[in-house]
């Protein structure tokens, strides 16, 4: 109830304020143009009294000027309250607020196509630090990375290595032939899915979200990690601030695509209120894994990825060597239960 009458004490306020103002205004408009061009004062009592003798004596209206002078005196008092309805109308505050932002809205209108504009014209040179890091894969139509060739070049004490990790496991693949595979996004999905499945999440592969795919969506006790394996190579650019309400975009020296942090975000603020059941209300964990390009200016956005709660990371032949491992990343986790598996399963899948 109070605030209701303070609400119509507000509005009454405002009204008369307005219509106050527009008075003045609208007196000081009429005074000005009736004084201009009959010399009539319409606030001088003399001139009324002037008026009344010659309507006395007989005056007729002859000339266009007299019937306007007329129109005009009649119709002084209904374009008063029209003005005053209207005025009452006019979301001032709103139109204020635009008048006096403009320029500051201007400058920083500016300043971001001046930065977007840099970006998009800076010229990336690559590092020799990272050129041993980075082989020269080539991106497949189906978004899969082609095994780089040329194996005969690498040192021999590489190739012996290889081939003592492979043998252990030549074996027991040989006994599981029989039983059913799941097929990974990559050449190193696999390596990735067996990290966090050593960690102790419950993986997910192949779920779409929001539009988009996500690798893995690991199942922890307490929370769900959502892991985006990046597997374009080349050189990038990060940038994650939206500019004209379109998506934060990744540069390269030739090409730009939309940030895979971004599209990691986007999928954990869609999934976060589809989850039911015992999922509902568990925590969201982004995770980005660079696989193949390296981020030149990695340094840079760590604090930025930090504000944003997400993880990247690296894997295989992502880089710079200053953004932590996969491994280093992820820790232990305690193992989910079957009924929060199944209830995550169904609603990604």
């Amino acid at each position: 109830m109070i605030k209701a009458i303070v609400r119509f004490y507000v509005k009454f306020l405002r009204f008369f304020f307005i219509c106050g103002l527009w008075t003045l205004g609208y007196a000081y408009w009429f005074q000005r143009l009736m004084m201009s061009i009959w010399k009539f004062n319409p606030f001088y009592s003399e001139h009324y009294k002037f008026l009344y003798r010659q309507w006395r004596n007989g005056w007729t209206l002859t000339k266009p000027g007299e019937w306007m002078f007329v129109l005009l005196m009649f119709a002084c008092i209904p374009v008063w309250l029209m003005g005053c309805g209207i005025m009452t109308y006019v979301q001032w505050t709103k139109w204020f607020k635009m008048i006096l932002l403009f320029p500051i809205n201007l400058i920083r209108k500016i300043i971001k196509e001046r930065k977007k504009s840099a970006q998009t014209k800076i010229k990336v040179t690559r590092r020799k630090s990272y050129k041993k890091t980075r082989p020269n894969a080539i991106r497949a139509a189906s978004g899969k990375i082609k095994p780089i060739e040329h194996e005969e070049n690498r040192p021999t004490e590489k190739k012996e290595h290889h081939e003592k990790e492979a043998a252990p496991s030549s074996a027991p693949a040989a006994s599981r032939s029989s039983a059913p595979t799941q097929s990974a996004s990559s050449a190193g999905g696999n390596d990735i899915g067996g990290i966090l499945s050593r960690a102790g999440y419950s993986l997910v592969s192949g779920a779409k979200i929001a539009g988009k795919a996500i690798d893995f969506v690991g199942v922890a006790a307490d929370h769900l990690l959502l892991c985006l394996v990046d597997s374009e190579s080349g050189d990038w650019l990060a940038d994650e601030e939206r500019f004209n309400d379109e998506e934060p975009l990744w540069f390269s020296e030739s090409n730009h695509r939309i940030s895979p942090v971004r599209v990691v975000l986007n999928a954990r603020d869609a999934l976060a209120p589809m989850l039911t059941g015992p999922a509902r209300g568990m925590e969201i964990r982004p995770m980005v894994v660079i696989r193949q390009g390296t981020i030149i200016n990695a340094e840079d956005m760590f604090e930025v990825w930090q504000n944003l709660k997400v993880s990247v990371c690296r894997f295989e032949h992502g880089g710079p060597n200053e953004i932590k491992t996969i491994d280093a990343s992820i820790s232990s986790v305690s193992a989910p239960d079957g009924d929060l598996v199944r209830s995550v399963s169904g609603i990604v899948s």
